[in-house]
């Protein structure tokens, strides 16, 4: 039978409840209460816990049922164990507000794959996630035939997650920081050659032209490239301004400038300019068109391709389970071929990050200074129109 009592030191103003463990053992663990009806609460639960706990019937649902009715009947208050499961959906919601919407599919296909993996265990509260079920996620998702890779990002995905729910103090500490990340097997996409852009650029009609030169040129995006508008454009600057997709939906968006190489230059002086409107599209048809889907422009460019004559070859990632296929040769190739032309011209990583896009802390706006080096590193590219370096 437990029983309150008094510090005997008079060390401590709070009630003390005794009761014996479930091992036999005499426990004596104060109530951090002073007041006597809600220390007797307190004790009252500490009983039933280990009453239930010798019965061989205690479960961790049951262990926040008697925590929630102690903390309810001292302070008149309910208390909150967020589930794993609510707590992600209620995480991915928050991201969907602040991440681009392709980001969100990334974080939305991870966090369901997880909680799938955890099965039933996704309805117990967020401190009862081990590492063990992070890291026989990962594994799991690699045995599904994902690459290591793809594996690793939807671990990031949930690293993330939870480091949120620690920042909250939802729980102490992350079960995922102790689980390694995979060693990366993805296969290498292919770049375009020289003689495969100049054959696109022959049979593309003038909006394509200029997609395509913006994209072996810059490495913009498809996204990117095909809303440009331009506002982005500054001919007396000679560059581009622009959102990347990336970071367009973050809480502080950074606009990236790049200057203009001379092949997109002297396309967009002999562009004509249909609208007096500063945010007219630099590419109307484009880019009132979605990127995915049967009609898109991804599968549009794919038709480009074959009318030019370039064939794009099916390859499979090397790993356990059945693989994962992808082709070799797409319009986001025109990203690796812009960034493959400035490292064999001699562009540092450093400088190669900054024109691609590929770090977020780029300036909103180069001094002229700045801008001025970044276009002698432009450059060094040699034009895709016509032979010899650009001037």
């Amino acid at each position: 039978m437990a029983s309150l009592h008094k510090d005997p030191r008079g060390k401590s103003p709070f009630w003390y409840c005794a009761f014996t463990h479930t091992d036999g053992t005499r426990a004596f663990k104060s109530t951090k209460r002073t007041n006597r009806k809600e220390a007797e609460e307190v004790c009252r639960g500490f009983e039933r816990a280990v009453r239930q706990g010798r019965d061989g019937t205690l479960t961790e649902v049951q262990v926040r049922k008697i925590l929630g009715e102690i903390y309810e009947r001292t302070t008149g208050e309910s208390i909150k164990f967020p589930t794993v499961a609510d707590f992600l959906k209620g995480w991915l919601q928050s991201k969907a507000t602040t991440k681009s919407s392709s980001t969100v599919r990334i974080y939305t296909d991870a966090v369901k794959a997880f909680v799938a993996h955890l099965g039933n265990r996704s309805a117990l509260s967020i401190p009862s996630i081990t590492a063990r079920d992070v890291e026989t996620f990962r594994d799991a998702e690699v045995k599904a035939g994902k690459a290591n890779k793809t594996a690793n990002l939807s671990l990031s995905v949930i690293r993330s997650a939870f480091n949120t729910a620690r920042k909250q103090q939802v729980i102490l500490s992350n079960p995922a920081d102790t689980v390694d990340m995979l060693p990366e097997n993805s296969a290498t996409r292919s770049t375009f050659t020289r003689q495969q852009i100049s054959d696109l650029l022959n049979v593309a009609d003038p909006e394509w032209q200029g997609m395509v030169l913006i994209g072996a040129c810059h490495g913009l995006r498809l996204g990117d490239a095909a809303t440009l508008t331009w506002a982005d454009v500054d001919l007396g600057r000679t560059s581009i301004s622009f959102y990347p997709q990336k970071v367009r939906r973050g809480a502080k968006p950074t606009k990236l400038e790049v200057p203009m190489h001379t092949d997109v230059e002297n396309y967009l002086l002999k562009l004509p300019v249909k609208s007096k409107r500063p945010d007219a599209p630099l590419f109307p048809t484009l880019s009132a068109k979605k990127t995915s889907g049967f009609y898109g422009l991804s599968n549009i460019f794919i038709g480009l391709m074959a009318k030019a004559g370039i064939q794009r070859e099916a390859v499979t990632e090397k790993v356990k389970g059945e693989g994962r296929n992808f082709y070799n040769l797409g319009f986001h190739a025109l990203r690796h071929t812009a960034i493959s032309e400035m490292a064999d011209a001699g562009v540092s990583k450093e400088r190669r990050m900054k024109l691609s896009g590929h770090k977020s802390n780029v300036h909103e706006r180069y001094t002229h200074h700045e801008l001025e080096t970044l276009r002698s590193e432009v450059e060094r590219v040699k034009s895709f129109v016509k032979t010899g370096p650009t001037a």
